[in-house]
């Protein structure tokens, strides 16, 4: 009997707990491409949002690369804001997201500032093209998120873009 218990408990331990420990390393990524600035096209950056809140909900992991011309949507303005900060959510879009996502209609956020927090929050990576932002002015390769407001982004080099591409199971272009 201890000898059947002994193999059991082997078998448990070399086939059985590696499974359980692995399973969130499996976790399909989702990445969402932001290219178009909120200045070019509001509706694409806006609904991004959505699609990520839409892919935590449905259990992958998301990961989100601001790349081109969306890097200036980001960018730290006159008055020490970005564009994107304090740009409302209408009401009627949060409604629908309330009903979406069976959330209380004080817990969707009421600016895409308050919207990206929530999704980082929520477990969303953020990450920024490097290059762009040294090329457009707006970093430095000492610090490539000089005039960024979202401090929590990180910086990415281009073989760490490809790779992200790469290695997500989804992708989604805005």
């Amino acid at each position: 009997m201890k000898r059947i218990l002994s193999t059991l408990i082997s078998v448990i331990i070399l086939f059985i707990v590696p499974l359980i420990s692995s399973a969130d390393d499996k976790t399909d990524v989702f990445l969402v491409h932001l290219k178009t600035s909120l200045k070019k096209d509001d509706a694409q950056i806006c609904v991004a949002y959505n699609v990520m809140w839409a892919a935590l909900e449905e259990g992958f992991k998301v990961k989100v690369l601001i790349d081109a011309d969306a890097i200036n949507t980001y960018k730290v303005g006159w008055f020490g804001k970005d564009d994107i900060e304090a740009y409302k959510i209408p009401e009627n879009l949060r409604q629908e997201l309330s009903k979406q996502f069976s959330a209380d209609l004080d817990a969707v956020p009421k600016t895409y500032g308050a919207f990206l927090i929530m999704l980082k929050d929520r477990g969303v990576e953020f990450y920024i093209n490097k290059e762009m932002l040294i090329v457009s002015n707006i970093g430095t390769p000492e610090e490539p998120l000089k005039q960024i407001s979202a401090k929590f982004f990180k910086s990415v080099a281009l073989k760490e873009i490809v790779r992200m591409r790469a290695e997500a199971k989804y992708y989604m272009a805005y």
